[in-house]
């Protein structure tokens, strides 16, 4: 961390936990209702209940992410992440291209876009735009190329 971060009043170690079901309530009973209306359709075309079970099963295994929370951890050596017991931890060195929006940040192990960024990138929901803008300086600071 240099003076400028410390300047803008984010400072290292930052510890925070994304939770969107939490953080959108509108959005999260949209969802909700559209998993209901699905399984309820399943269940009356199937004509059993065991398909409508199923039905919310998959539909909110597929969300699993949105419903269940993740700690996030970033320091000057790298970002941690944890969700549902696992973990992960990445060096700044690993990522060339970070991609910022709102307070979502794309951290891409390849320096342009690619298909693979499905697979091998991390996204990661920061608390706020500050912390986002943050991370995406580090990235460019740790790769020495430009992002996107």
């Amino acid at each position: 961390m240099n003076e400028s971060d410390a300047k803008e009043g984010v400072a290292f170690p930052l510890h925070w936990t994304a939770h969107r079901a939490i953080e959108n309530p509108a959005r999260s009973a949209i969802v909700i209702a559209i998993i209901i209306l699905f399984a309820f359709f399943a269940a009356i075309f199937m004509d059993s209940l065991m398909w409508g079970i199923i039905c919310v099963l998959v539909l909110f295994l597929g969300l699993i992410r949105y419903f269940a929370p993740t700690q996030y951890a970033a320091d000057s050596t790298g970002i941690s992440e944890k969700f549902l017991g696992t973990g992960r931890t990445a060096s700044w060195r690993m990522f060339r291209r970070a991609v910022v929006v709102q307070n979502d940040v794309l951290l891409s192990p390849y320096a342009k876009k690619t298909f693979l960024d499905r697979f091998r990138a991390w996204q990661v929901h920061a608390p706020n735009e500050e912390v986002a803008q943050l991370i995406a300086k580090i990235v460019k600071e740790k790769a020495g190329t430009s992002n996107s």
